[in-house]
């Protein structure tokens, strides 16, 4: 018993370690029935992608690191199109550009959600269509760990930029910039809200 909640934690510390070594852009471009694309402009450390591949938890990288991985996603996925992939390199980050084109809102969660959990709802109200995103779900974790992310990883974040086909009226943060919205999370604060974090904007 004692064994399995060790291994646990361990897998839990690796998933964290792996997430707070990135930093991720997003930007989503809506047309007015909600189709659109999508740009992921994302960093990772080579670190994490070699302790990924050398203890074999490559599952907990939060993005993939090989276009294939993404041209398949699109080919089983219903309404989303592969439209670009570009790869560069540095001695220790990996710099990746996909860009997907999206039909439905569940061929748009297929990309942003690696689980059955599905991080964005768009609803029309009233006048209004709301887009609301869950940025974070965190599991409780140990102050030690948060310190640590801390000291390490003090400039990773995540930024999100939505496009929509008409001015936004309102955000729960962030910018507003005519028909555009902003927000940038720093991701080791992030991990360690002990919160549900959402960003959800309306035109």
């Amino acid at each position: 018993m004692k064994t399995r909640i060790i291994k646990i934690l361990s897998i839990l510390f690796l998933s964290f370690f792996l997430f707070s070594c990135i930093n991720i852009d997003t930007e989503i471009t809506f047309r007015q029935n909600l189709s659109g694309e999508i740009l992921i402009k994302y960093s990772i450390s080579k670190a994490a992608i070699n302790i990924g591949k050398i203890d074999k938890y490559d599952n907990f990288l939060p993005l993939p690191v090989e276009e294939q991985k993404f041209r398949e996603l699109a080919a089983i996925t219903n309404g989303l199109d592969f439209i670009s992939f570009r790869q560069e390199e540095t001695e220790g980050e990996v710099f990746i550009n996909v860009r997907y084109g999206f039909s439905n809102i569940e061929a748009l969660n297929a990309i942003v959600s690696n689980s059955n959990d599905k991080k964005i709802e768009v609803q029309r109200r009233g006048d209004r269509t709301y887009y609301t995103q869950k940025i974070s779900n965190n599991k409780p974790i140990n102050e030690e760990t948060i310190e640590l992310a801390k000291a390490l990883f003090p400039d990773r974040y995540v930024n999100i930029k939505i496009t929509a086909p008409q001015n936004i009226r309102t955000v729960s943060s962030g910018e507003i910039t005519g028909n555009s919205a902003q927000v940038r999370y720093n991701l080791p604060q992030l991990l360690s809200n002990k919160g549900n974090v959402t960003w959800e904007v309306s035109w």
